[in-house]
């Protein structure tokens, strides 16, 4: 079977879907629910209760904010990835297509390893905040 451009970038959006992403819209982010599908990520044996982010206070939630906001630039230039790609794919492959595609797809692993820092940064919050108070 022949796996098509478009077959490989579904399996990459089914993945981060699991994790909140959303196609960029107008709306305004949801904080609460997104921190629901990302607070698993800090649970350990010390802090089996990630707290829900209304019942943070200001100091993780802006953290929070943060990774999450971290996520929102990951997910859109990942959205960049997929239209330079099915571009390469319908015009056929040149120089600057290419081009794009790679520094588009450079920014998108920056992006990544930037929410992987901010994660850290956040369990640093965590561990100065949440893990004190319980």
């Amino acid at each position: 079977m022949l796996v098509s451009p478009q077959h490989l970038i579904d399996g990459e959006v089914a993945e981060l879907r699991r994790f909140g992403y959303t196609p960029f819209g107008d709306a305004a982010p949801d904080w609460a629910g997104m921190w629901e599908l990302l607070k698993g990520d800090f649970a350990t044996l010390r802090r089996a209760h990630v707290p829900a982010y209304a019942g943070m206070t200001p100091w993780p939630q802006e953290g929070a904010r943060i990774y999450m906001r971290r996520r929102l630039l990951a997910d859109r230039l990942f959205e960049e990835c997929q239209s330079l790609y099915a571009r390469v794919h319908a015009e056929g492959i040149n120089t600057e297509l290419v081009e794009a595609y790679t520094l588009a797809r450079d920014a998108y692993e920056e992006a990544v390893l930037d929410f992987g820092k901010a994660r850290a940064m956040l369990e640093e919050v965590f561990t100065q905040t949440v893990d004190l108070a319980g």
